[in-house]
């Protein structure tokens, strides 16, 4: 995506829906020059330096937004940049390592910009395929002529996100968020799915769970995660999620999963982990053992 298709797609509708360009005397000027650039010498000056926005309102400044300066230390956009085509494959784990962003100021935005960027594009690619297999199907079966089918290489994809909490907020404000909540309401139909993972229910966007057709709890105990989860586990069962955790043994792996499509409630326990624990928490005692 370039710079263009990030104004068209997430800038512009912003602005609108915050009424600028829209209510009375509001204006939006674009490529504005802010400055009349550096002085050179000899009556010469360098590049003016221009704001992708300004905004008016009534005759006043009141923001510049110049932004796409600093994308370019992303590498995020790029005119050759790889179509997400190339990047799914049948049988084939993509991942998207993010962490880079971390220390970047602003990256927290960043990271949810891609986000929002990559499941928008897979949405639309599975909505072309869907659309291409089902006027197939139309053409085969109002036609004595058989068509043969044309494979795609596009599979059915479902995207894991960690951390979801930072990417679909219960506030709903993040550059991913209406990109996630399109996959997670209209994802079904096209063959788009999501996997949603987080520490803290309490903090991701409602429809995150109340949407889901499987919720996986292992036990939490803060009240704000509790009340969270009951939007769904009070619908099958009256005690609620708190009397739900207390009821389960207390070994390791331990979790409730919620199956919406057949209306019940199952336990469950998760075998141990046998690869490397890359979350695992540091332990400043170095553990010994004993040559007996």
């Amino acid at each position: 995506m370039n710079e263009a298709d990030t104004r068209a797609n997430y800038i512009d509708p912003a602005l609108k829906k915050a009424g600028w360009g829209v209510v009375t005397d509001s204006l939006i000027k674009r490529e504005f020059s802010i400055t009349p650039g550096r002085l050179e010498g000899h009556g010469r000056r360098g590049k003016p330096l221009k704001a992708d926005y300004v905004l008016f309102y009534r005759n006043t400044k009141l923001a510049v937004i110049a932004r796409f300066e600093n994308t370019k230390t992303w590498g995020v956009f790029s005119k050759n940049g790889t179509p997400v085509r190339n990047i799914l494959h049948p049988g084939t784990i993509v991942v998207m390592d993010l962490s880079a962003y971390v220390a970047m100021p602003g990256g927290a935005e960043v990271r949810a910009l891609v986000v929002g960027l990559l499941s928008k594009k897979i949405f639309i690619e599975r909505m072309l395929v869907r659309k291409r297999e089902e006027m197939f199907n139309i053409v085969n079966k109002t036609q004595v002529v058989k068509e043969e089918e044309v494979k795609d290489d596009l599979p059915l994809t479902w995207m894991i996100i960690d951390e979801a909490h930072e990417f679909l907020p219960v506030d709903g404000d993040s550059p991913s968020a209406e990109s996630l909540m399109t996959v997670l309401r209209e994802g079904r139909q096209p063959g788009a799915s999501l996997i949603l993972a987080t520490q803290q229910p309490g903090k991701i966007h409602t429809d995150a769970i109340t949407q889901s057709d499987i919720v996986l709890s292992h036990r939490i105990t803060a009240s704000f995660d509790l009340e969270s989860l009951d939007k769904v586990f009070l619908s099958y069962n009256s005690k609620g999620s708190k009397a739900l955790f207390n009821s389960m043994p207390r070994v390791k792996g331990c979790a409730i999963i919620m199956d919406d499509k057949n209306e019940r409630l199952h336990t469950m326990q998760v075998k141990p982990r046998v690869s490397w624990p890359g979350g695992e928490d540091p332990n400043a005692i170095r553990e010994i053992e004993d040559d007996i």
